[in-house]
């Protein structure tokens, strides 16, 4: 989502010593640990998601030889191997890929053996019941789940048996519901083929198709709780003839990869509803490398994934906002231990899972930004401030936390301000912020905390979001209205 911001500019003794002062790493490390497994010469683990109560789930070895099981760990905790084991449908693996805010856990699981495997979803912060929780399959052999969100709706793929060839289809399950071969098969952009990876909160589902004759793999969006429309579900691409969707936000984002006019896979982030435009949805690679990826987009249109740098062979994630992409490496303390090498996962508090090595052994991981800002008086944290829009001056303040902890060591920050209900929703024009009583020089640090002069006669009648960020990443916000 797109904000006007006004920079701070001051703070940390001004910017003279923003290098050594202001830039602190911006996210502290947790090793999610494992179920039990700890073999350093294999991958034990892997985080691939996290909800907004920062639940992670993924797949770890029980034991150093296997076999790999499903896990969903406590709100900001590691692995607790005597609780977090998800258990599987009956056979000997488990996978968990997404879950939602509730707890509830999608993802792959074998009902015998190790092979062929179903989707399941979860109840609530509960285990794999296999009773209740295989979500069946097209009418093929296999079926996977990639995504879930809130109301239950699971996405993934599923075998079919279309004749004379089976082939790989979409599939949206309705709300805590199995798959059903008569509804959820979602089609095609015109091929054989079709596979899902996210949906959100309005049911639009993301993923790749095959188009007509099987010519080219493509991204696609679909409306509502819609099947796939080959007239304009189709996103294109960044100049080449194949592109891939993995995730959309609630804004209708879809982020994923594409290879663009020089035949290199990069990663994009599409406008809302949009289709990939070439100009403005390449994000880049990290260092110049030949190819990135886009694996996860939160609601702010932060992006991650991982990126490959010149020779192609070495490859570290990435976070992108504010228009930049940054090596995940970077924006952690240089003396952790951890080399991280793909972010799998990002929500609605920054939080990102991946994988890397700690010490040199593989380990899964979570990121949690160091940073919190907290509003202050005259605006309350609950939202339910009300002011006359002809006050004059609005003062917006916040306080700063770093690892949890208050500081008045206060790194340079960015507002923006966004109308949310009355008159036209959306950013505010910096070009607003250019009063005696309201402009750049009064968003300033004033002993432990930041404070922005915002003018509301010239805000008008509405409620309103301010979003502070530090590097490109929201840390708090304050929501008011005047009337």
């Amino acid at each position: 989502m797109k904000r006007f911001a006004t920079p701070l500019i001051v703070g940390c003794l001004g910017l003279l010593f923003a290098a050594s002062t202001c830039f602190a790493q911006l996210y502290s490390v947790t090793d999610i640990g494992t179920l039990g497994g700890t073999n350093g010469t294999v991958w034990c683990c892997f985080a691939y998601a996290v909800n907004d109560s920062g639940q992670v789930t993924g797949a770890s070895l029980l034991t150093n030889t296997g076999p790999f099981r499903a896990f969903r760990t406590a709100p900001n905790s590691p692995i607790n191997p005597g609780t977090d084991d998800l258990r599987t449908l009956g056979g000997a693996q488990s996978y968990g890929l997404a879950i939602n805010i509730y707890g509830q856990v999608v993802g792959s699981s074998a009902p015998n053996g190790s092979s062929p495997l179903h989707a399941f979803r979860t109840a609530p912060n509960s285990p794999i019941n296999p009773a209740t929780d295989d979500l069946g399959l097209l009418g093929g052999t296999d079926s996977e789940a990639w995504g879930i969100n809130s109301s239950g709706q699971v996405v993934g793929y599923s075998y079919t048996p279309t004749n004379p060839n089976p082939s790989v289809r979409a599939f949206r399950a309705a709300p805590n519901s199995p798959i059903n071969p008569a509804t959820d098969d979602l089609g095609s952009l015109g091929g054989g083929h079709s596979a899902a990876f996210g949906i959100n909160e309005s049911g639009q589902v993301v993923g790749y198709s095959y188009t007509s004759g099987n010519q080219f793999l493509r991204a696609f969006r679909t409306a509502p709780n819609s099947p796939i429309n080959p007239g304009t579900d189709d996103l294109g691409s960044l100049g080449g003839g194949y592109s891939t969707a993995l995730a959309i936000n609630n804004s209708g984002q879809v982020v994923g990869d594409s290879t663009n006019a020089n035949h290199e896979d990069h990663a994009f982030r599409t406008a809302p509803n949009s289709p990939i435009n070439p100009v403005t949805d390449d994000l880049g690679t990290l260092g110049g490398g030949p190819r990135s990826f886009a694996l996860s987009i939160n609601d702010f249109g932060y992006v991650v994934g991982f990126s490959f740098f010149p020779g192609n062979t070495l490859y570290h994630p990435f976070l992108y906002s504010a228009g930049v992409m940054r090596d995940l490496n970077s924006l952690i303390p240089s003396n952790s231990g951890w080399e991280l090498l793909v972010a799998y996962g990002i929500n609605n508090a920054s939080q990102i899972v991946g994988i890397g090595t700690y010490n040199g052994q593989p380990s899964a991981f979570l990121l949690t930004v160091s940073y919190k800002a907290f509003v202050q008086p005259p605006i309350d944290a609950d939202g339910s401030s009300v002011f006359k829009a002809n006050r004059g001056v609005l003062p917006v303040k916040f306080t700063l936390t770093q690892n949890d902890a208050p500081t008045c060591t206060l790194p340079p920050a960015t507002i923006a301000v966004t109308r949310t209900a009355g008159g036209t929703l959306g950013p505010v024009n910096e070009s607003v912020y250019k009063t005696n009583a309201d402009d750049d020089s009064n968003f300033r640090v004033d002993g432990c905390q930041y404070i922005y002069n915002l003018s509301a006669s010239t805000l008008g009648v509405g409620t309103y979001r301010v979003n502070i960020s530090i590097e490109g990443i929201t840390v708090g916000y304050a929501v008011f209205a005047l009337k």
